[in-house]
């Protein structure tokens, strides 16, 4: 398994080709989360369509909760695809809940998720 750091870089990554993505497009900020199964996946190197219905299905339940909740949620952008680019990896049992918890705490340390704030 990964080393904390290389989950940052990992996420790093990921974050840098969703935001040239929706910024080469006329994709709204607040749905840079819908790209990150499509990143996992491209990066992955996986497609496996019922997987990534099942990541883009979790991932809008998720998203779609967090903005019930919260509306001010929606400007969370960066922590709302960093949050589904890594759930992605639990959807696809490469890990569990436990270390998806640790792995975002770590980047939400060393990263800054909610740049607005």
């Amino acid at each position: 398994m990964k080393t904390l750091n290389k989950w940052l870089l990992e996420v790093k990554e990921s974050l840098s080709k969703a935001l040239g993505i929706a910024n080469d497009s006329s994709m709204p900020t607040y749905n840079l989360y819908m790209l990150a199964p499509i990143i996992y996946a491209e990066r992955q190197k996986t497609n496996n369509e019922a997987l990534l219905q099942e990541m883009i299905d979790a991932n809008d339940k998720q998203v779609s909760h967090d903005w019930a909740i919260d509306e001010e949620s929606r400007s969370r952008f960066i922590f709302h695809f960093v949050s589904s680019y890594l759930y992605c990896f639990v959807v696809a049992d490469k890990i569990d809940e436990l270390k998806y918890d640790e792995i975002m705490e770590y980047v939400n340390d060393n990263m800054d998720l909610f740049p607005d704030k």
